[in-house]
């Protein structure tokens, strides 16, 4: 009877000091260290996340694609989703081939902020809203293209859009547009 204690607590003990290892950060997720970041005031390659609506209108496709965030102002090691938006948008409006824009013609990214809570404030001009010619689905698919990209930040929760510096009830004309959007995971098609 001594012995199969005596076999549990060794088991216990084991199990106990790999996890104690592996939460320390000696498991193999650090097996490399991170390649030496630029100073500040130059450009930065990172590997994100982009939702792109299907040509179908059926959800949207996740590509992985090498931002080049240029003219930081800020070490590599405190940039934010705030310095990143730019980018991010500018890769949105050229979707690969086969995968639709998500962007209507002539939308231009006038401002971001992120605040503490992490609601990410997007100002878009005016075209964004005048030249999109999509139904419900579509529209769907353009809001969400961009939230899903945007929440994909590690600082980024929620998306508010805005219109010219103004919320509006219905952007696209469909869905509500004067209160935040979350990330919509069932729209991801794997």
């Amino acid at each position: 009877m001594f012995k199969r204690y005596l076999k549990k607590f060794c088991l216990f003990s084991l199990t106990a000091l790999l996890v104690g290892a592996l939460l320390t950060g000696c498991g193999p997720f650090r097996s490399s260290p991170p390649p030496e970041p630029p100073p500040p005031g130059e450009e930065l390659s990172l590997q994100l996340s982009l939702y792109f609506p299907a040509p179908d209108g059926d959800g949207l496709i996740p590509l992985e694609r090498t931002v080049t965030v240029p003219d930081l102002d800020v070490a590599p090691a405190l940039l934010t989703g705030l310095e990143i938006i730019p980018a991010l948008f500018a890769e949105l409006a050229n979707p690969p081939e086969g995968l639709e824009n998500p962007l209507p013609e002539g939308t231009v990214l006038l401002e971001a902020a992120v605040d503490e809570e992490g609601l990410a404030a997007v100002n878009l001009s005016a075209d964004f809203g005048e030249n999109f010619n999509g139904g419900t689905a579509g529209e769907e698919m353009t809001l969400y293209s961009i939230v899903n990209t945007l929440t994909a930040l590690p600082d980024v929760d929620s998306v508010q859009f805005l219109i010219e510096g103004q919320v509006e009830i219905s952007i696209l004309g469909h869905l509500d547009t004067s209160v935040p959007f979350e990330r919509k995971e069932s729209l991801i098609v794997e």
